[in-house]
């Protein structure tokens, strides 16, 4: 099976014109909102609203060698052969482990979502996905607490 190529943005500000998504509320259009992992998953501004995936990871174990991203409680790699998201969760704290992703095509935000690790501490989890080879992805590793409905933190974009 012959890898994937994908676009991966260099920084978030390379994406900041880029429209966004909403997982919990409509989103309203704004110039000065924040690009941040955890204001975008929040509801963040958008001109256009694109319907957030979300999958709840199986357990597995994740290849060695793969981008990564982490924050306390939480770490997520993307594995380009497959298109597979591998999430751990590193804090036992009750809470969820995600890997938060946004996919880009022609400029434009195309898809997004979520792949939610509830399997506890310490466990590798992964969602399978198929995205477009001349699509360009970035992610972030987040802690939910799905009892309360609320996100507790958000790494920075990988890449």
């Amino acid at each position: 099976m012959a890898k994937r190529k994908f676009a991966l943005f260099a920084s978030a500000a390379a994406v900041a014109a880029l429209l966004t998504m909403t997982l919990s509320a409509p989103a309203s259009a704004s110039s000065s909102a924040s690009d941040a992992p955890a204001d975008r998953y929040a509801g963040g501004p958008a001109t256009t609203a694109v319907d957030a995936e979300f999958n709840q990871a199986v357990a597995g174990t994740p290849p060695s060698g793969l981008p990564c991203v982490s924050t306390t409680g939480a770490t997520a790699c993307f594995e380009a052969n497959g298109d597979k998201w591998w999430v751990r969760d590193t804090a036992a704290d009750s809470a969820s482990a995600e890997a938060f992703w946004e996919n880009y095509r022609g400029g434009s935000l195309y898809r997004t979502g979520v792949c939610r690790n509830s399997l506890g501490n310490g466990k590798w989890g992964v969602c399978n996905k198929n995205y477009y080879e001349d699509s360009g992805l970035r992610w972030s590793a987040c802690v939910y607490d799905a009892s309360a409905g609320t996100l507790i933190r958000c790494s920075q974009w990988y890449p």
